[in-house]
């Protein structure tokens, strides 16, 4: 027995969404934590997802946990990204300084596809049941300022995975670093969500097969040209296939920037755009991701606050 989403389209666009097969009393999932392969952040996502040499960010954590320091001052930031209607992801994300040189961070990531059709292997018009699944992230660390040019950082992750009342949980670290190598140019490289599988359990069912977690490695860099623009690039190994990611950002007016960026070797995915609006102490982002063969529009949108 198979469990579908709503359309095949869905399923494709996604390329993320668990995909999970009952074989007797066997239960198969071929790929899980659907959430954790999405880009995080609006301003990173504009930007090709380029964001390991990203310093000062709230949501550049999620890419390299040595982010959060140069975040003085209390930072949050709430995001929310519209896939299709019946998928949809939340984040809460915040750093703050502790010392001069150590920096606490965490976020929430929250993961729905509901009204996923059940169906056997027969195709048939109407499902036999409808079911929803979920993914949660929580992820905690610190971030140490080194030297005045050397950052680093680490954060402590669980995840849990439900699938039509199946369940499961895993530990994932994340670590990475930063250098500063003069006032235009920084370097990043970071790990995420580094951990040991997992597999989901049923009162009652046997448990599935073991779920590999998403972990992405990631060496890029920053460069600020006169102030107001930055162009980014990564170097990402994701799923035993390299990426490259692109991307720039132009501040046009004090509270105005417009991003645009470029990811590479993706089946559905490339150009990314974006922009955000900030007043005093908040800034909104958004960012625009197009997938190809007519599969639809992502949105995100972040709004952050430093206190």
């Amino acid at each position: 027995m198979k469990y579908h989403l709503t359309t095949l389209v869905l399923l494709t666009i996604i390329s993320l969404s668990s995909t999970v097969t009952l074989r007797g009393q066997d239960l198969e999932v071929v790929d899980g934590l659907f959430m954790l392969k999405n880009d995080h952040g609006a301003r990173a996502s504009a930007m090709g997802a380029a964001s390991a040499a990203i310093a000062a960010d709230a949501n550049a954590i999620a890419y390299n946990p040595a982010a959060a320091v140069g975040l003085d001052k209390f930072t949050a930031s709430f995001g929310h990204t519209v896939h299709w209607e019946n998928i949809r992801m939340e984040s809460a994300f915040f750093g703050t300084g502790l010392t001069p040189n150590l920096y606490l961070h965490g976020g929430i990531r929250y993961g729905a596809a509901d009204k996923i059709e059940k169906r056997g292997n027969v195709p048939t018009e109407e499902p036999e049941a409808v079911f929803d699944a979920h993914d949660i992230s929580f992820k905690t660390g610190l971030a140490y300022r080194t030297s005045p040019r050397v950052s680093i950082g680490v954060a402590l992750g669980w995840f849990i995975e439900e699938i039509e009342g199946y369940r499961g949980s895993a530990l994932n670290i994340d670590l990475g670093a930063q250098a500063s190598v003069n006032e235009q140019l920084d370097l990043g490289v970071a790990m995420t969500n580094v951990g040991s599988s997992f597999t989901i359990t049923k009162a009652g069912q046997r448990g599935s097969n073991d779920i590999p977690l998403p972990t992405v490695y990631r060496v890029g860099g920053s460069y600020l040209y006169r102030t107001y623009y930055r162009g980014v690039m990564d170097l990402v190994y994701f799923d035993d296939v390299f990426h490259v990611h692109l991307g720039a950002e132009a501040q046009l007016h004090e509270m105005f920037s417009v991003r645009a960026g470029y990811m590479s070797g993706y089946d559905t995915k490339n150009f990314t755009a974006g922009a955000s609006f900030g007043y005093r102490n908040i800034i909104v982002d958004y960012a625009f991701v197009p997938f190809t063969s007519n599969l639809g529009t992502s949105h995100l949108f972040n709004i952050t606050f430093t206190l």
